[in-house]
């Protein structure tokens, strides 16, 4: 029998390395302070900073280069004015340019634009330098937030450059009532015709860019009073669609729901959706099956996206080993009925609590079990820059209960030196899997330039089976370790350039050896906006594969694996405003039958990916996307796989408050796709009309869908 008494602890690794957590932070210069007064008369938001409070108030300026020469004075001059009221706390800024003419600014919905000219209003409210939420405008007005909220905002292009003007509603902030006197604040702005990034105080790129921030000072007297939104929505729909019997179903139908945000604190809030529709999120891109392990989709709903930062586990959702671990994955919550949440920090302590309940429905894509989920999150902040936490998360499926409880930490220390982990164990019941562990403890040394360390411990048991989360693969323990040097330029060719050199070494739960790697790789990073990285691997590896039971097995025999990667990507602004190739070879095992995967040869994969972006106007952006990949056996002629995905889209904004979408996803190999059309309108602040028109070929849990569905649907939000 194996042994299994002998398990690598990694509790008793990260117990010896917490001495080093007494080592100091690099000593920082003056804190930068910004004070406030309270205004009798506030400014009209016009981005004209015209209005007689700004002249009464001295602005702050004297930025500093982050990038690309950190610490170097700002190439161009920013001013920043602050006042306040009992409502709002106001902001101007001039952003002072010397060729105007090339200030590039995109008009997009709100959150979508990349690589403008902008300004950032970074505020930390709790002054934990860990939490913060920032507020962004481009030159054409267009908003994006780190969260979804009110506030208003304008821009005007100038002679002299371009000015904003912003009125932040203390409802749409989370802060303590008691705890006003210092707030942590700093302001960013980026240049594109320079590729610069300033920021008001001198940030480095070495540690945390919130233990840098300014302070601001002045605020008194805010009685946040009640924050309360609610947001309904109507709408009809008609759809339609044929199963891969032939048969014809319809269905039209009126719907409404609801989503509500109550500020129960200025620093504890409470969101709830009942029978939300998201109609409006764009359609999942396609990604091949070509192993057994489930693949992994982005969650783009809003509602699970908003406030997501308070249900990750300290290591990430996944983690550099390329195993990806989380307790608790969105996505199984398929087609909610009702959800609800409570996030907040105070003293210290931040939370979230989550809980969600499927429909019960035999339509396309909706479960036809009941189910509910239960999430709960805490993390306590210790030390200067660190933090210790506590996971739940739990789901009810039928005769079904699953479990998980994990413990995770993050300890930064010396600047760039970060030990995490976290253990967590599950918990089954009338389920596959019985009781389990996850264990992970990752060491990182990181600077921006000069010795880079990164070394890990992973370990997901045999029998793991997170039925509310997420993971790609089990009975696995790995360890690596790679280490390199990284070098950074004020001038020339390259911006930065690093060489690293990494193994791996890795065993079942048993200990017994499923392979090892070497893999070494370069990076550069050019003046030009261009980025570059290749690699080359060597090794060798065992495979999983689902024996006649359906267990995961690892094969017997080692396959000889080499193989190398190499991508570059440009970004411009302008006509053609993006592009980007990658593209790998690989020797390696491959998976012969993609329905039983039981059996795994010797082969190679090629993949190419590839991207470009046009803006031929400001208003106007078209993409398109392709992915190909071509599988082959040793010993056999013709491809055991050959098959492309592709993405185009286009996006027309109208006017700031009119805007067309349509976005095409497909692939080659069962001929699926899926044709999304979006038209909306903002009739304001948070108020949107939007006909949704999608049509689909695709695969799904009933067989093989092909149909169509349009969706009227009218939103409206009211604050008190």
């Amino acid at each position: 029998m194996p042994n299994r008494r002998h398990r690598p602890s990694p509790w008793r690794t990260a117990a010896a390395l917490i001495p080093l957590l007494v080592l100091s932070l690099a000593a920082q210069g003056p804190v930068k302070r910004l004070g406030v007064n309270p205004l009798a008369t506030p400014p009209k938001i016009d981005g004209l900073i015209d209005d007689a409070c700004w002249q009464a108030v001295e602005p702050v300026s004297g930025f500093y280069q982050h990038d690309p020469i950190n610490g170097g004075p700002a190439s161009e001059e920013t001013l920043v004015w602050a006042a306040y009221d009992k409502d709002n706390l106001y902001f101007a800024f001039l952003m002072k340019d010397a060729q105007p003419g090339k200030i590039w600014a995109e008009l997009t919905p709100r959150n979508e634009f990349e690589n403008n000219d902008s300004i950032k209003l970074i505020i930390d409210a709790y002054n934990d330098k860990r939490t913060s939420i920032t507020f962004t405008v481009n030159p054409r007005g267009v908003q994006k937030n780190s969260v979804e909220t009110i506030w208003k905002s304008e821009a005007v292009i100038r002679p002299d450059g371009w000015s904003v003007e912003m009125a932040i509603p203390f409802k749409s902030l989370r802060f303590s009532a008691n705890k006003l006197e210092v707030w942590g604040i700093n302001f960013e702005r980026y240049i594109h015709r320079l590729n610069e990034t300033d920021f008001w105080t001198n940030v480095s790129r070495d540690l945390p860019e919130l233990q840098q921030s300014g302070e601001l000072r002045g605020l008194s007297g805010l009685r946040p009073g009640y924050n309360l939104e609610f947001f309904p929505y109507a709408g009809v729909r008609a759809s339609q669609w044929e199963d891969e019997t032939g048969a014809t179903n319809k269905d039209s139908k009126a719907a409404g729901g609801l989503d509500a945000k109550w500020g129960i604190q200025p620093n504890l809030y409470l969101d709830v959706t009942a029978s939300p529709d998201f109609s409006e999120v764009e359609s999942d891109p396609f990604i091949f099956q070509l192993s057994p392990y489930e693949n992994y989709f982005r969650e783009n709903r809003p509602f699970f996206t908003e406030g997501a930062r308070y249900f990750n586990l300290s290591t990430g959702e996944e983690d550099y080993h390329g195993g990806g671990v989380s307790l608790f994955y969105s996505r199984r919550i398929r087609n909610p009925r009702f959800a609800a949440k409570v996030t907040g920090k105070t003293g210290g302590w931040g939370f979230g609590v989550l809980g969600a309940v499927n429909k019960v429905g035999v339509e396309p894509g909706e479960d036809p079990r009941d189910s509910s989920f239960g999430v709960f999150r805490v993390q306590k902040d210790i030390l200067k820059n660190s933090q210790i936490g506590f996971y739940y998360a739990g789901l009810r499926d039928g005769d079904v209960r699953n479990q998980n409880a994990a413990v995770d930490f993050n300890f930064n220390f010396s600047d760039f030196y970060y030990i995490r982990g976290m253990g967590a164990y599950t918990f089954n019941e009338n389920a596959e899997g019985g009781h389990n562990g996850i264990y992970q403890l990752n060491f990182q040394r990181e600077p921006d330039a000069g010795l880079q360390i990164m070394s890990g411990f992973q370990r997901i048991e045999e029998n793991v089976n997170i039925e509310s989360g997420y993971v790609d693969q089990i009975d696995v323990q790995s360890f690596d370790l790679m280490a390199g040097y990284a070098w950074r330029y004020n001038k020339g060719v390259f911006k930065r350039l690093s060489f690293d050199l990494g193994g791996l070494a890795r065993q079942d739960t048993h200990g017994n050896d499923t392979g090892q790697g070497l893999e070494l790789f370069a990076m550069a990073e050019l003046f030009n906006r261009m980025d570059g990285h290749i690699g080359f691997s060597l090794g060798r590896s065992k495979y999983q594969v689902l024996d006649p039971e359906g267990e995961l097995v690892w094969t017997p025999d080692d396959i000889q694996t080499y193989g190398t990667d190499v991508d570059i990507s440009w970004e411009r602004g302008g006509f053609l405003k993006e592009i980007g190739v990658e593209g790998g070879w690989e020797k390696r095992g491959i998976y012969v039958d993609h329905e039983e995967w039981s059996t795994v040869a010797p082969g190679s994969e090629l993949n190419v990916e590839g991207q470009i972006v046009l803006r031929p106007k400001s208003f106007l952006e078209w993409s398109l996307e392709g992915g190909w990949i071509r599988q082959t056996v040793d010993g056999t002629e013709g491809a055991l796989f050959d098959g492309l995905t592709y993405q185009t889209a286009l996006h027309y904004q109208l006017t700031r408050r009119l805007f067309l979408n349509a976005r095409l996803f497909g692939e080659t190999i069962e001929k699926q796709y899926s044709l999304d059309f979006l038209v909306g309108y903002y009739f304001g602040a948070g108020n949107i009309i939007q006909l949704a028109l999608k049509k689909n070929e695709r695969n799904d849990l009933l067989g093989r869908l092909s149909g169509y569905s349009a969706t009227l649907k009218v939103s409206y939000l009211l604050r008190i």
